[in-house]
């Protein structure tokens, strides 16, 4: 008998030890390519920045309605005309080690609803300082990064709160239009 339950402890043991085909990454290439791509924001190096996107890439900041890389060039451009500084930062714990950017990735295998898929996220916060007042803003941030065959993103979820940041957009407009 005990040699029976040694037996299906080990059976238990390599049953639940298999993996399970997800797998979850963070220095692989796709997180290294999302660590430049943000570091290319923050140089304000929009080409390069939107290079890594598929030309048919589809957007959705905060929305159902994606954008094409066309499209979210200007807002980028905005943050830029009407933030300086532009930081961004990710500490696990107050007064830990800033390391700028959580980025992790997971490759997925096909399930019964899904293509097999490769994802990357981000999680940081965003820190700006408005040009006109000095206000400093910083918003938790969150993003998804869908790649591609070609290694390209064709789907990103951008999700923030970007009421205080559009709010300053506005007044930074209005206030050059005067």
């Amino acid at each position: 008998i005990m040699k029976n339950y040694i037996l299906l402890f080990f059976a238990a043991l390599f049953i639940g030890c298999a993996p399970t085909g997800v797998q979850v990454t963070f220095d692989d290439e796709n997180s290294n390519k999302i660590r430049e791509h943000l570091q290319h924001y923050l140089n304000n190096d929009m080409d390069s920045l939107l290079a890594l996107a598929a030309d048919n890439a589809e957007i959705y900041v905060n929305s159902e309605e994606p954008i094409s890389p066309d499209e979210i060039r200007p807002l980028l451009e905005a943050q830029h005309a009407t933030f300086d500084p532009i930081t961004i930062s990710w500490s696990q714990e107050e007064g830990g080690e800033d390391i700028g950017v959580w980025v992790e990735s997971t490759n997925y295998p096909a399930g019964p609803a899904n293509e097999a898929a490769s994802v990357t996220q981000a999680w940081f916060t965003w820190h700006g300082t408005t040009k006109l007042t000095g206000e400093k803003i910083s918003v938790p941030a969150h993003i998804v990064y869908v790649w591609n065959a070609e290694g390209k993103i064709e789907t990103e979820y951008q999700f923030f709160d970007s009421v205080n940041i559009t709010a300053a957009i506005e007044a930074a407009m209005a206030a050059s239009a005067e």
